[in-house]
């Protein structure tokens, strides 16, 4: 009886031990983000599951949580998807079936392509959403709003077809089409077949500055609410970006999707999750991390951005949102939540030794994207400027000759006998930046 208890107790150490070693790494996250993001005056509201429990975590200003409504932007995608297997299990809808069937002729707009080719970003068409989206935003005119979005749709790559390349007018035209198929508003739809089955009691079809508990959104270092118009999202954004929700209830929706057949048939989101291409599936992306499978679908719209990854075969999951239009510290901060789920090590930044990579400072030209990048000097910190993405990220040091960038995961290493070019590396791809010099 003594051996046995001895066991139990031993089990019960072992248990609260690896529980706050858990913990322990949560802390080490907070800790790590805390003092970047007060001094960028952002914040991040964190919702994780793993292995069937749920911890919530608030980094950075404003106390954002898993309550708070914001706009889930591009994440609606799935949603629409979801409406169009819902279709296809009834057998009212073919993914094979042109948009020639459902809408009538537009201009610059192929008829003869599919359902699916819309679905997987296969379709090579213009992108007629995230062209003026800021203008939009600000404008808020009533023509703008009410202006048929499509008639501005631009010839179209015919190279791409067949090819993945995000584009909202894909997800803005699947909006018009199951409107068509099932005569009912693309809202009503959200509401009937998503919202209430579920009960998301804190997620809405679209943004409207009345939303109770409505996170505060900022663009651009000012508060936006007074341009705020559900206008911009009932009609711009659409079926490609408007739902509002909370992490809370975002978790219970991939849970349902994942987890139960409440939405969609076992099968169904099997072909959901391998149908289309390598990045893409219908309505989600396709990731991996050190091997394994992820699937996630981020947004980001002014004013908010949200971040979200699940793993098939764990059931483990984060969620994140910012109140900005971009996830601050974005590549980092996946990067540690990935390892929490893992069970890895987690790594704090290291600031930078200024002696040691001073002379870097300078533009230089990424030939590949035609873009070119600005490491400043700013105090005892080095920043990493991307203009005409609208990118400034602090650098941090991996090691003697490398920097990291805390925003998209981009690395910069000294080559060594040179002082005007860099070895940079991104999400696999690797290549040289060469300084550019100043004329005389």
């Amino acid at each position: 009886m003594k051996t046995l208890q001895h066991i139990t107790i031993v089990l019960l150490l072992l248990i609260q031990s690896v529980s706050f070693a858990q913990e322990n790494k949560l802390d080490i996250i907070k800790q790590k983000f805390d003092p970047l993001l007060k001094e960028q005056n952002k914040g991040i509201a964190i919702l994780i599951k793993k292995d069937n429990q749920i911890k919530t975590l608030s980094l950075g200003n404003f106390n954002l949580n898993e309550n708070h409504v914001f706009n889930i932007g591009s994440a609606t995608k799935t949603f629409t998807a979801i409406l169009f297997l819902q279709e296809l299990e009834k057998g009212h809808l073919k993914l094979t079936d042109s948009i020639g069937t459902y809408l009538s002729p537009i201009t610059n707009v192929d008829g003869k392509l599919t359902i699916e080719a819309l679905l997987t970003h296969e379709s090579g068409l213009d992108e007629i959403i995230g062209k003026n989206l800021q203008e939009i935003f600000y404008a808020k005119k009533y023509s703008l709003y009410n202006e048929y979005l499509l008639n501005q749709v631009e010839k179209n790559n015919p190279k791409m077809i067949g090819k993945f390349d995000y584009c909202n007018t894909n997800y803005f035209i699947l909006g018009k089409i199951i409107e068509k198929v099932t005569d009912q508003s693309y809202f009503d739809l959200l509401r009937e077949r998503i919202i209430i089955p579920l009960k998301m009691n804190n997620t809405y079809p679209y943004v409207h500055k009345n939303l109770p508990n409505l996170a505060t959104p900022f663009h651009e270092g000012k508060d936006v609410t007074a341009y705020l118009d559900y206008r911009y999202f009932a009609n711009i954004a659409y079926a490609a970006g408007s739902i509002a929700s909370t992490l809370t209830d975002m978790e219970l929706f991939y849970r349902s999707l994942f987890e139960t057949e409440t939405l969609l048939k076992k099968e169904t989101v099997k072909l959901m999750l391998t149908s289309g291409n390598e990045t893409y599936g219908y309505g989600i992306f396709k990731e991996q991390y050190n091997g394994k499978k992820y699937y996630e679908h981020g947004g980001n719209n002014i004013g908010y951005s949200f971040r979200n990854t699940y793993n098939l075969e764990t059931k483990n999951l984060f969620l994140s949102f910012t109140n900005s239009h971009r996830m601050p510290l974005g590549k980092s901060l996946k990067n540690d939540l990935l390892s929490y789920l893992n069970n890895e090590d987690i790594e704090g930044f290291n600031a930078v030794s200024i002696s040691d990579f001073k002379e870097i400072t300078g533009k230089y030209l990424l030939k590949e994207a035609n873009l070119i990048f600005e490491i400043t000097q700013e105090k005892d910190k080095l920043f990493l400027i991307v203009e005409a993405q609208g990118v400034k990220s602090e650098l941090t040091q991996k090691n003697e000759t490398t920097l990291i960038d805390t925003v998209v995961g981009a690395t910069l290493t000294k080559i060594e006998g040179s002082t005007d070019s860099l070895a940079f590396s991104q999400n696999g791809f690797t290549t040289t930046i060469d300084k550019i010099k100043a004329k005389n």
